[in-house]
Formats: C-alpha cells, structure tokens, sequence
C-alpha cells in the first residue's frame, strides 16, 4: 500500500541531494542499485555522486532516474574489495526509494553473478514502475469499492471506496486481516445466482457487501481474485436466489431454491420450529421433512 501512495515515476518525489543524505545518514561509500526483481543494476559511489552535484544548475533539472542510471557503475569483485569491511549495504532503486539492505555477501554474489546490462535493466525497471501507476491509477477511478487478494488470501490492493465503505460500516481504518480472514470464510459468503449466466454475486455477512469475484489472472493461471462491490453495496441485488446455482437449472430445481430461502429466512427469523410451521401455515411434521430434504441446519 505504501508503494501506491504517490506516483513512484514521479521525478519530484526524490532529488539527487537525497541520495547524498543517505550515504552520511547509513555510513557508506557506495550505495547498491537494484531493479524491481532485485538485480544489482549497479552501485553508486559518494565521491561520483557529490562531484555530479557540485554543479548545482545542472543537479537542480536532472531527473533522479537518469541521474542514478547514469552514476550506478556494474562493479566487479576487484572494485568491491575494498568495502569488504561493511556487513551491510542501504540498498535502493533507481527512483531513490530505500528497498531494504543487503548483506555484503548478497552484493559480492549479486556481483558475481552475470546479469543483464544496467541500462537494459533500468528500463525494464521503469517500465514496470510505469505500468504498475497506470494500473493503480485505473483502478482508483473506478467508481467501486475494490478489494483484491492473491490466491493465498493474502491482500494485494484495495481503492479509496474501499477504504470510505468500512470506515462507514465499523467507524476505524481497515483492518485488513480481518478483511482476509472474512473473505476467505466459505460460511460468511453466500453465492446469490439468477438464470443467466452473468446473474452471480456473493454476500459477505460481515462486511454487508454485494460483490463479484473477478479471477485475477497471469500467464494463463489464476493468481487470486478481485472483490469488486456492487454500486451500491447497501442495496440488495433482486431477483437473485441465495444459497444456490439456480443458472441453467430447471423449474422444479428454482422452486425448491427459492423453498429453501422461505424456510431459512423464516427459521432465523422465528427461530422456533412450531412458530415457523405456523406461520408457513404448516405441519411441524412437514416443516421437519423440508427441512431435512433442503440440508439446513438450524
């Protein structure tokens, strides 16, 4: 979430005296550069990069991007000898941004490594930084709540509206392993289906949406899934039929679904067997058959 909170390709989040501030602030000599699949694009050097900025006018219209890529240099095992005393390595990308640190055994071996060249890598890099805001910025302007997860529930993404419906239903921020653990519960989400093939959403009983689950696909696999809410995620979706696939069903298949959702709706309403025979204006003994022929468990 922190990623998509401003523009990564935006060359006004980070200068090239930030970067000057990060050698004094770890205390290092070079600092290591890598892409967004973590391959050492290059390293920079104190020295290189506080000569760069000794022309301040130039310093002050340079892009940070093209300012690191330009410095980082692919460093042998020879050139990193003499920094074999530090054990660890503030490591970031070629926007500026910290992506954690490297142990000086990961650099050496990152070194060693053969690997695409720098400059092919950086734009690979950017291109990735640049497709990843396109689609964030996408999915912000959607006019839905969205909520997406991977296909180990864990959560990749949610918008804005998301974020205004459960402040709206629970009064805080999200909690997102909430959200997780709601979402992955077969008991708290109920399909609801109509007779044309498209007529299928799902209830969550804890959030009080009305979604579709959109399958997130790559390379052919499915890779988790979207929750993408209905418009209005307040109002009920008519003509669809809780609890069961009614699409392509038969008559006699439909009428014993929406049987179903009579005795259901009147059990947890009742919730007292006589009272519900009553008013169904039925046996008790006839009442316990349908329930037994429907599987629900009161």
């Amino acid at each position: 979430m922190r990623a998509f909170e401003e523009n990564p390709f935006d060359p006004d989040n980070r200068r090239p005296e930030d970067i000057v501030r990060l050698f004094y602030r770890h205390d290092v000599p070079i600092i290591p550069v890598v892409s967004k699949r973590g391959v050492l694009i290059g390293i920079l050097k104190k020295d290189d990069v506080v000569s760069e900025l000794s022309d301040l006018e130039r310093s002050e219209a340079v892009r940070i991007d093209d300012f690191i890529t330009r410095l980082a240099k692919k460093p042998t095992i020879d050139d990193l000898l003499p920094y074999g005393r530090i054990r660890e390595f503030v490591v970031i990308d070629i926007f500026g941004e910290v992506q954690g640190n490297w142990s000086r055994l990961k650099l050496f071996n990152a070194a060693e490594a053969h690997t695409p060249s720098a400059a092919d890598e950086a734009e690979e890099h950017r291109e990735d930084q640049i497709l990843e805001w396109m689609i964030y910025l996408i999915l912000e302007h959607i006019p839905r709540a969205l909520y997406a997860v991977n296909s180990g529930g864990k959560t990749i993404f949610y918008n804005s509206h998301f974020e205004e419906l459960y402040r709206r239903r629970f009064k805080k921020d999200v909690d997102i392993a909430f959200v997780e653990e709601t979402l992955a519960s077969a008991e708290r989400n109920e399909l609801m289906s109509g007779r044309k093939r498209d007529d299928v959403v799902f209830f969550n009983r804890d959030l009080k949406i009305h979604y579709e689950k959109i399958p997130l696909m790559s390379k052919r696999k499915k890779v988790g899934y979207l929750v993408f809410c209905l418009s209005d995620p307040d109002e009920k979706p008519s003509s669809l039929i809780p609890g069961i696939d009614i699409r392509n069903k038969t008559l006699e298949a439909i009428m014993d679904a929406v049987e179903r959702l009579v005795l259901v709706d009147s059990i947890r309403e009742k919730k007292d067997i006589a009272a519900v025979a009553k008013s169904l204006n039925i046996s008790t003994k006839s009442l316990s058959h349908k329930i037994k022929k429907h599987g629900i468990v009161v």
